[in-house]
């Protein structure tokens, strides 16, 4: 089992955001918030497992892809969210 741990030094920097994130998400993405894209997760450093995505169904009403930034629906930070290839690296 892959064990993510995150450690911060200092105030951490922010990367300029997807031109696209501000726009599909809005206000949810909070001034000042954290930025902890780069490491599929699904957990947030803040504790909450469940994210804001912009996803796309299928004829079959399912889940047929969706953009790997995402937003904690709790703290507004932004994520990186995880795809099955991260789960079949954790094994």
């Amino acid at each position: 089992m892959l064990k993510l741990t995150l450690e911060l030094k200092g105030k951490r920097k922010r990367s300029s955001l997807n031109p696209m994130i501000p726009a599909l998400f809005g206000a949810l993405v909070r001034k000042g918030g954290s930025d902890y894209r780069g490491i599929p997760s699904t957990i947030c450093p803040c504790g909450y497992d469940m994210f804001i995505a912009c996803v796309s169904f299928d004829d079959d009403r399912t889940v047929s892809s969706y953009i790997l930034d995402g937003v904690c629906a709790a703290c507004g930070s932004l994520a990186t969210l995880p795809t099955p290839i991260d789960y079949e690296e954790e094994r």
